[in-house]
């Protein structure tokens, strides 16, 4: 199975800071598709993307920007996430914060600090 990692976040975040960093580990590359995922088979949209990297230790990340473009909970066992915040406090932090309390993953993570964010990702 293919390793794909989700950009929780919302538009006014940023984001595109988060995804500069993780394209500089060899492995991550991201793909914002702006597409919903809401069944396993969804997942294929982003992995047929042509990767960087040609081999098992590929990961495929993409962008999630609205809650309603992730509504499936079974999902959350083929995938990773992190949830991007950025200096964010308004509303759109609930939504975030529900998910992030359904399927775990990493909270705004320190862009300073990478080999901590990509130890948590691949560990």
């Amino acid at each position: 199975m293919k390793q794909v990692l989700c950009i929780m976040t919302h538009p006014d975040s940023d984001w595109e800071k988060l995804v500069k960093v993780l394209e500089e580990h060899p492995s991550i590359q991201c793909f914002p598709t702006d597409h919903g995922y809401h069944h396993p088979d969804d997942l294929k949209v982003l992995t047929d993307h042509f990767h960087k990297k040609n081999n098992s230790a590929a990961v495929w990340a993409t962008v999630v920007l609205y809650n309603k473009d992730f509504t499936c909970r079974a999902l959350s066992k083929s995938c990773k996430f992190i949830y991007w915040a950025g200096d964010s406090t308004d509303y759109r932090m609930d939504g975030l914060k529900l998910w992030h309390k359904r399927t775990g993953g990493l909270w705004n993570p320190s862009l300073s600090e990478k080999e901590s964010l990509f130890s948590s990702i691949f560990g």
